[in-house]
């Protein structure tokens, strides 16, 4: 079945833009919020990765995901969206660390800011491969839900 594709929507654009913002703002804040108290070292899911290892992975691929899906129309080649996605979303992994270098409570790790970097290659080459399959529609229905413009 060479010619399968998977039909997925387009949200507006105002809308994945306020998916990215929702997504910023998680990552802010349970990131600067105080930590509940630990009893030593939670291994993740396969035993071998502490669990924090995991969750920075995880929300740091989902905002590269999200980005990928707000900047899907962009004019610009493939390539270079997806290098400002993994850019992007490194750097504000990174702008973390430092907000977290200033907080008593937390603690700045370079460690964290290569798994963040890791997430978010994940993701893109993921978003890389999805997009070779997918074929997306506009969202017709959503467009009715617009906030008002004045």
């Amino acid at each position: 079945m060479t010619g399968f594709r998977l039909r997925l929507p387009l949200v507006p654009r105002w809308l994945r833009w306020s998916l990215v913002v929702v997504t910023l703002a998680t990552l802010l804040v349970l990131s600067v919020v105080r930590p509940p108290g630990t009893t030593g070292r939670t291994l993740g899911p396969l035993g071998v990765v502490p669990l924090t290892a995991w969750l920075h992975a995880i929300g740091y691929a989902g905002l590269a995901f999200v980005l990928a899906y707000a900047l899907q129309t962009s004019p610009r080649p493939d390539w270079q969206v997806l290098c400002v996605v993994f850019a992007f979303a490194t750097a504000y992994g990174a702008g973390i660390e430092l907000l977290q270098s200033t907080l008593a409570y937390r603690t700045s790790d370079g460690g964290d800011i290569l798994v963040n970097a890791g997430g978010a290659a994940v993701a893109v080459t993921g978003w890389k491969l999805l997009v070779r399959r997918v074929r997306f529609y506009r969202c017709r229905r959503v467009d009715a839900l617009r906030p008002p413009l004045g």
